[in-house]
């Protein structure tokens, strides 16, 4: 990515990913991902390819950069060290508050994005890319009984088995009901 994430933005560099990322999404609602070019996200957002350009590498790199910023609002410190059979509700909290807030632009989104298909699997690469920096700090210095890469599938599968079922499959669980679900997924590592 060509913005740090993490660092702190100027005013206009707020301003323009906001623009960009807004419109690559209100595209999102209408088309499939695949068929969606960089020309068209300038020329919706009154922004010039060259702007564009400066910012972001292409519409992949905006959508990682939206799901990667998003992540770090959500847990902003992924770097702590944390026991995570114990914080469940705190890693799995504010995913869900996400979930809830955005559910019905998601499955607007989903309706032109079919699982499987390019977005579904660069979403659950995000996921994945963004866990993992967490999870090396939940799981630091705990013997596991199967390989640790395993566990981090799981975990990330969890999480996205969440999604998918809430936005594909049309489920709408309790808070309580995902934490009971991850947690007895989880604790089983």
């Amino acid at each position: 990515m060509k913005l740090d994430y993490r660092g702190p933005l100027t005013t206009g560099q707020k301003r323009t990913t906001k623009i960009v990322v807004n419109t690559l999404f209100l595209l999102l609602t209408k088309n499939n991902f695949d068929s969606i070019t960089v020309r068209e996200i300038c020329k919706l957002s009154l922004i010039p390819h060259s702007t564009f350009y400066n910012y972001f590498e292409d519409k992949y790199d905006v959508y990682k950069w939206a799901c990667f910023s998003r992540f770090n609002e959500i847990y902003p410190n992924p770097d702590a060290s944390m026991n995570h059979y114990e914080n469940i509700p705190g890693m799995i909290d504010p995913i869900y508050d996400f979930l809830d807030e955005n559910k019905t632009l998601f499955r607007k989104i989903a309706r032109h994005n079919p699982r499987n298909e390019t977005l579904f699997n660069l979403t659950r690469q995000c996921l994945a890319d963004y866990t993992e920096i967490v999870f090396r700090h939940c799981t630091s210095g705990v013997d596991y009984e199967v390989p640790i890469e395993v566990v981090f599938d799981t975990y990330v599968d969890g999480m996205f088995s969440i999604f998918v079922q809430t936005i594909y499959g049309g489920k709408n669980y309790t808070r309580e009901q995902v934490r009971n679900y991850l947690t007895k997924l989880y604790n089983r590592q």
